[in-house]
């Protein structure tokens, strides 16, 4: 589907859950891995035992994770572990742009939900 569909993207959230989790390795090989986003796990319960017990991640990183109390730090930094470049998390950025005006042409702030996908 990414050669048939150039603006096809996915992500990368629930990964450290068991049945997503199992395809971690493939996701980090091209073409899949310039086409992913960051996608938070939240509110899964984010925990690395899955990524570990696979070998997705080795025990010193796992343990680093684990003792993490925020949840979103703790996934970011798990999928770090796991192989996910710092793009994954930032690529979002580059499909989406902020919109010019608002729905009457009126100026817009630029606050949260002022973005609108960019057609290519």
């Amino acid at each position: 589907m990414l050669k048939q569909f150039p603006n096809f993207y996915g992500d990368n959230s629930a990964f450290n859950v068991p049945i997503r989790g199992r395809h971690v390795r493939e996701c980090l090989l091209e073409p899949v891995v310039s086409r992913l986003v960051h996608g938070s796990d939240f509110p899964v319960p984010v925990m690395g035992h899955w990524a570990w017990a696979r070998g997705a991640i080795n025990w010193e990183s796992f343990r680093r994770c684990q003792h993490l109390g925020n949840v979103l730090e703790r996934d970011y930094q798990l999928k770090r572990a796991m192989g996910f470049d710092p793009e994954t998390f930032t690529r979002i950025f580059r499909l989406l742009r902020q919109k010019k005006t608002g729905p009457l042409g009126q100026g817009m702030t630029g606050g949260p939900g002022n973005f609108e996908l960019i057609q290519t």
